[in-house]
């Protein structure tokens, strides 16, 4: 049976810096953070609002 850990971050959202033109800013940062957690093998399973929360696959056998 698989097994997972979960990790919470909590990314803050500028509403000004999405309605003015620093939108792709803020979008490039958030691309940035998600990709650095992607690398270290999270997964995104879920927002809710500024919360996301991440799981990825615990090697069980490495544990032992």
């Amino acid at each position: 049976m698989k097994q997972y850990e979960y990790r919470v971050e909590q990314i803050q959202i500028e509403l000004k810096g999405i309605f003015k033109a620093l939108k792709s800013k803020y979008n490039e940062e958030i691309e940035y953070r998600l990709n650095l957690l992607g690398e270290r093998g999270w997964e995104l399973s879920g927002v809710d609002g500024t919360w996301f929360y991440f799981k990825r696959e615990v090697n069980t056998y490495q544990n032992k």
